[in-house]
Formats: C-alpha cells, structure tokens, sequence
C-alpha cells in the first residue's frame, strides 16, 4: 500500500524491517487548527491521533486525521481563551471519553498538540495535560505525557502574544511542579526566517508552517523507530522514553556528517550546535547551564571504513556531555545501517548514499528559549505602558457630548422665486409650503 507523505521526507533506514515489531506507540491529542495540522503530518506516518475542536472548517481541512471530535455548541473560539475553556468544559464527558480511550491509556507516550496563539488549543492543553495524570501510569516515576506548542513570531498581534503567555504560564507551571514531561517549543519566528528559499521535492516553494509540521513529524518518527533497530550500542526506546518523560521544555535535531567532515573536538561541537540550529524546534536555550536530560545518537554506515570510527563517537559523546554539561545521564548510541537514500511522497526511493552518518540530539531543558523570555518581558512591559497611558487619561476632563444632542435647523426659504426679482424670468409662479417638526422621523 503506497503512502502519500505530503511534503514529507524519511531517511531510507526507515524501509528496515528489522524494527518495525518493537516501533514505540505515540497517541497525540491535537487541538486547535495548529494541533490539527501537524497531526495531520503525524497520520501520515501511522501514528494514532485524534484532532479536537470547536471549529468545523478546521476539522474539515484535514486530510488524513480519522479521529475527529468537534466540540458541540461552538463553531471556532475566536481566539477567545474564555471561550475555549468553556467549550472544553461544556463537553466535559466527550473530552473524558477521550482521556480513558485505550489509545490513550496504553500508549508509551501521550502528546498535546496545540498552539499558544489562539483560543481552543490553547485553552484545551493545560487542561487536558492536568488530567492525563489521572489516566497515565508513569514512567519511572514520571509523567509519560507532554506537550508540542507553537510560539508566535514578533510579528504577531499583542493579543496573540498575551494568549500565548497565558497558556506558557499554565504549562509552566505544570513542569514546576513535574505534572507534565518534555514540552517541544515551536518558534513560528524561527520557521520562518529558515524556511526562506527552501522547496519541496517538486520544486515547489514550502508555507513555513508546512515546513514545520512535516519535518517534526519526520523527525519524531525517525527517532522514535531508530530506537528500535539492533546495534552493540544502542540508543533504546526506554532512554527515549527517559528523555521524553523528564519535566521541561524539549529541542530535537538532525543533522549529516559527511566522510570530508573534520571529527575535531571543535568541530564536532559545531556539529552538534548545527543540528539543533537546522531543525524546526526552538533552539536558542542556555544548554549549558539549563540542560536537565538527553540524547546523541549516530546512524552510519556498515562497512569496513565508516564515517565515524568508535574512538571518534566516544569523543562526539564527551563533547555532547560538556554541550549540556547540567545533564548529568544523557544517553548515546552508534546504529549501523544498510538501507539509506530518502522515501519520498507515494514511496518514490532515491538512490543509496554510504558516504554520510546522520547525526541525532535531543535535550530537554529547565527554562524556556531566549526569544520566548524576551517576547513575554516585551508583552509585559506594553502592557504596563498602556496601563499608565489609561491612568494618565482619566486625569484629563472629557469632552461632555450631551449639548449637541439637539438638531439645530436651518430655515430654507419656502419659495423657489431668486433672491432678486430683477432676475425673475418666471414671474410670481412659486407656492409656499409649510413643515411640521414632526415630519423629522417620517420615511
């Protein structure tokens, strides 16, 4: 059965079928137009979700969701958090039916998909976070549950910035006090600046937003299945799991080595810093200092000369741990493949490449990325200016509009004769003619 991938690219270690068996189960909860988008990426690649909404034009836009759950009562929140949390509310027993779904129940890892920007899935994601914890086992003692948002770029409303610093307060808040695992930060402003000039295989130009939704789903999927595949030292589904589990906000990366590439320590710090650089996650965090958990990885090539030697990949990972030199566990593993080139939209194979090592990361870190900070500190300084402007007006005296409430007429002369009978070349022929003040309100 052939698979239409939209936009999306896999690597060829994909086609394995030596990992398809122990392949890790995902269910995301997507909620809101963004949620609804990026899971409809993540249909594609066979993994459960379910979309919710209270907008039936965004529900209908998906292509490949078979999960659909409209919330009853409401036709989109208008970018109304209010308004949201009532329609979640409203159909409280549809959205408890989705949270005992065994979907849900048994998957090895819960996401809620949503953006931060506008009303339902903002709204829906702390709640539906703070209640997966009544349905999800742990996983080694924590939440086996998270979150994907986006972030509104600078040049966004301020009111979809002040949405999103409600809903970036409550999922904080969650990870504070370990109600919730890893939270993926999509920067819309660092999808679009990276985006620029970047076509799809048919040579068509990508949306930014396409972009993103189908190189996360890319990049998830790849990672979560390389964990199954055998190798004498291997990055498994429960380090995975590990990282994706610990409380805080979570950037993933990918990036290529190539058999040229110098292995130097400097440079395979720039490496590493390339991956998180490329990817369509958020990636300007403090990683040094803020990192909690993580992952290195390297798929490469099974033959007698391979782009990263052992001595080489034990360097890769001390430098990686000095990288998120906080993290005191990060995990590694060297996968070797047979099986590369890319699968493309409807299963369409490129050629074999044995001359390049992919390179995977994964950090999970404490504190959200700089930009973020900055927008939110930037929000918060608007809107104490405006608060002092309103203050500063109240002093001033308003102009008092009731003495213009009555009409003054003007009284237009009855006859049609000029105003100087010398002119007049029709003589005494006009009629005078009377008005009532109550013909005012007459149509």
């Amino acid at each position: 059965m052939e698979m239409n991938l939209g936009f999306i690219t896999l690597e060829g270690f994909m086609r394995r079928t030596d990992g398809n068996q122990k392949k890790l189960k995902f269910c995301f909860i997507a909620c809101g137009q963004f949620g609804g988008r990026q899971g409809d990426e993540l249909a594609r690649l066979g993994h459960t979700v379910y979309a919710l909404n209270t907008s039936e034009s965004d529900l209908s836009d998906l292509k490949v969701v078979q999960n659909i759950i409209k919330l009853e009562g409401y036709n989109g929140a208008v970018k109304d958090i209010e308004r949201g949390q009532a329609a979640i509310k409203d159909n409280r027993e549809m959205v408890l039916s989705l949270l005992s779904n065994p979907d849900v129940v048994d998957a090895d890892f819960v996401f809620v998909i949503a953006g931060m920007g506008g009303g339902t899935g903002n709204a829906a994601a702390p709640i539906i976070l703070s209640n997966l914890s009544r349905v999800r086992k742990p996983f080694n003692g924590k939440p086996s549950f998270g979150a994907i948002v986006s972030v509104p770029g600078s040049w966004e409303k301020r009111g979809i910035k002040k949405n999103a610093r409600w809903g970036l307060s409550h999922i904080d808040e969650l990870i504070k006090k370990n109600a919730c695992g890893s939270v993926t930060i999509i920067d819309n402003e660092k999808l679009y600046t990276m985006t620029e000039g970047i076509f799809s295989n048919t040579e068509t130009k990508l949306e930014w937003t396409d972009y993103g939704n189908s190189t996360l789903a890319s990049l998830l999927t790849e990672i979560s299945f390389m964990t199954s595949l055998p190798s004498s030292k291997t990055f498994d589904e429960d380090e995975l799991l590990d990282v994706l589990s610990t409380p805080g906000y979570y950037s993933s990366g990918k990036c290529y080595i190539h058999e040229n590439d110098s292995l130097e320590v400097n440079s395979l710090t720039s490496i590493i810093e390339k991956s998180f650089r490329e990817s369509p996650t958020a990636n300007d965090y403090d990683y040094e200092l803020d990192a909690v958990n993580g992952f290195v990885a390297v798929i490469h090539p099974k033959h007698k000369n391979p782009i990263i030697t052992d001595s080489e990949f034990r360097t890769l990972e001390e430098r990686f741990g000095r990288f998120i030199a906080n993290a005191e566990k990060p995990h590694s593993g060297l996968i070797e493949n047979n099986i590369w080139g890319t699968t493309t939209s409807r299963g369409k194979h490129s050629e074999n490449e044995t001359n390049k090592a992919i390179l995977y990361t994964g950090v999970v870190c404490s504190q959200l990325p700089d930009r973020i900070v900055k927008m939110l500190e930037e929000i918060d300084r608007e809107e104490q200016e405006l608060e002092i402007k309103k203050n500063e007006r109240k002093n001033k005296t308003t102009l008092d509009l009731s003495a213009f409430k009555t009409i003054t007429k003007n009284e237009v002369a009855a006859s049609k004769e000029p105003v100087n009978s010398e002119f007049d070349l029709f003589g005494d022929t006009s009629k005078k003619t009377k008005s009532s003040d109550d013909d005012d309100f007459l149509l």
